[in-house]
């Protein structure tokens, strides 16, 4: 490692070959505040200059997963599910833990719709016209299954949760979304808050490690599984394995 003087420092910002300034300064926007920011901008941002080897390997990562060629040649896209539809499922099935799960956080019902008819206005400005058409139908198809994923593995809806299933997200899917989330926070904790170190990495290593240890629950139709037992789903899909 070589410690450069103070004289021997570059007096302005150097020009990255693969990072746009204007990326790495809304980077750095979301890490002093994951919170008040999100990251979605600084995912959807970041395409139009984007090094095309890293969007190439985002994409091959993304088919390379078992399963995937069959989840996207289907690009299955249901009509997004409703509180009503689910009000007669048993308790103990998925499809109640899901409305439980909606209506005890109050959370928003309509969070995959919105984020579809968002989605499709980005797409209609040309916004995300780098965006490999795989990986723009996985973003849609993502929101869908969030909440679901949330409820299979236990994950609450809270700063700790949501870390832990962008852990599982990234170990299953290795999707860009995630891989920002991670990074935004290891710089925040890194330069803002050292003091959340251990909550911040147990959540995230936990997620990452019980992601590498399920079986891949994205490419599952769960709208379609609403009777099913939630613990046989945990039992078929990992919830033995240690984390």
């Amino acid at each position: 490692m070589v410690f450069r003087s103070p004289e021997q420092r570059p007096s302005r910002c150097p020009v990255y070959e693969n990072i746009d300034q204007s990326v790495s300064e809304l980077f750095l926007l979301n890490a002093d505040d994951p919170i008040k920011t999100h990251v979605m901008g600084l995912v959807h941002d970041w395409w139009a200059t984007a090094p095309q080897s890293a969007i190439d390997q985002y994409a091959d990562n993304f088919r390379s997963i078992p399963g995937a060629a069959e989840f996207l040649a289907e690009r299955h896209l249901p009509e997004p599910l409703t509180l009503a539809d689910l009000e007669n499922c048993a308790p103990g099935s998925l499809g109640h833990a899901y409305r439980r799960f909606i209506v005890d956080h109050g959370l928003e019902v309509n969070l995959a719709r919105n984020y579809h008819e968002y989605h499709a206005g980005l797409v209609a400005e040309g916004k995300l016209d780098r965006m490999p058409d795989d990986i723009k139908y996985a973003f849609v198809r993502g929101f869908m299954l969030h909440d679901f994923l949330h409820v299979i593995t236990g994950h609450a809806p809270d700063i700790p949760g949501e870390l832990g299933m962008a852990g599982f997200h990234y170990a299953q899917m290795g999707s860009i979304y995630h891989a920002m989330r991670t990074a935004v926070v290891t710089a925040h904790v890194a330069f803002v808050r050292p003091a959340a170190y251990t909550e911040a990495m147990d959540a995230l290593a936990h997620g990452w490690i019980m992601g590498r240890q399920w079986k891949n629950l994205h490419l599952t139709k769960w709208e379609e599984q609403l009777d099913r037992p939630l613990d046989d789903i945990r039992a078929e899909y990992g919830a033995g394995a240690l984390v």
